[in-house]
């Protein structure tokens, strides 16, 4: 049952209920790699934009510490000059559809890269069956913001399966159980998305972090965006101590009534945690209500889940108490209907 189903036409609110099986159905999906065709591997490429795009962040957010050779995550037409036949470049778009990865797929063939391709069909995996490629696909009815379940665990088991990374072997079943516990605790208006999304009503949210959850902040930024319909900003410690930190000493809540949200992991560099403390101090000066968001799960894997699951949840309810629908995207489909009358 929706309690909200007069302000969620797409049924968001069971999708995010549900958001455990996406994870679950990718992890018992058997996969077959060949991980011959990735040896010699130098550089990795995850092309995409949106909601397939933050996957490919978010898994570098994971598993940084054992990706060794470069990897970059890449929203554009184009792909950078140095792709080459050592280069693997993930084609991610969870409708197959996406103009600008599409573009990007035919230059990595140009520069003779090793390619796979993730969607849930379309354009993308006729491209990819065409050349004979690895294509990885996924169940198609979600918004592609709300498919990050199956686009990063898609990633995940293709770099596990390849022999990129490792972990434990709990780890898929330790995610499921988290997301299922949160699952009636995050979905309730007595849980802490709920309280969090009230704090926000009306305000500017101003996401604070290190590069350490860089790929959080913009998810956050993202979903409130396409969710709740409401504008905000990403600041980056240390870089934001070396110049946004003064815009701040001529703060007017009446020109624009921010609240900072100081996103924090255990993780964190010793200096950065002692940064985010003193830009604390600083700017209360300012007189900026400012909220703290860290997650107390025991595993680093285990709180970016959590994060994500909250500000999913947080962008959710936030449009419900806005009254706003979060499911349409009328400027992005405008924008793509005046795209595609353009040769």
């Amino acid at each position: 049952m929706n309690p909200y189903k007069q302000y969620d036409s797409g049924d968001m609110f069971n999708v995010l209920k549900n958001y455990y099986n996406q994870v679950q159905e990718i992890a018992e999906k058997r996969l077959e790699i060949d991980r011959t065709k990735y040896s010699g591997v130098e550089k990795i490429i995850v092309t995409g934009l949106g909601g397939s795009a933050i996957s490919g962040d978010v898994f570098h957010t994971l598993f940084q510490d054992q990706i060794s050779i470069p990897y970059f995550v890449n929203r554009n037409y184009t792909l950078p000059k140095f792709c080459d036949s050592k280069t693997l470049v993930v084609a991610c778009s969870y409708s197959g559809n996406t103009e600008e990865t599409l573009s990007s797929f035919d230059e990595a063939l140009n520069y003779g890269c090793k390619i796979v391709t993730i969607s849930s069909g379309g354009k993308l995996k006729e491209k990819a069956l065409k050349n004979h490629l690895l294509h990885l696909e996924v169940p198609s009815g979600f918004q592609p913001r709300c498919a990050i379940g199956l686009m990063l665990t898609t990633l995940i088991r293709f770099f596990e399966e390849g022999g990129f990374i490792f972990f434990e072997n709990s780890f898929y079943q330790n995610i499921i159980s988290l997301l299922k516990d949160k699952s009636e605790e995050y979905s309730s208006e007595s849980g802490a998305p709920y309280e969090f999304a009230l704090r926000l009503t009306g305000k500017f949210p101003v996401i604070h972090s290190t590069e350490l959850l860089q790929s959080i902040n913009v998810r956050f930024r993202s979903q409130l965006a396409e969710n709740s319909k409401v504008l905000s900003y990403s600041g980056i410690i240390p870089e934001l101590n070396h110049n946004e930190i003064i815009a701040w000493e001529r703060y007017d809540e009446k020109v624009l009534p921010a609240i900072l949200i100081q996103m924090i992991d255990e993780n964190d560099h010793p200096r950065n945690k002692i940064r985010f403390d003193i830009t604390k101090e600083i700017l209360k000066e300012s007189k900026v209500e400012i909220l703290r968001l860290q997650s107390n799960q025991p595993k680093f894997y285990l709180r970016i889940f959590d994060l994500i699951y909250f500000v999913d949840w947080v962008s959710f309810f936030l449009a419900v108490i806005r009254k706003v629908d979060p499911t349409p995207i009328k400027n992005i489909n405008a924008l793509k209907e005046a795209l595609s009358k353009i040769n």
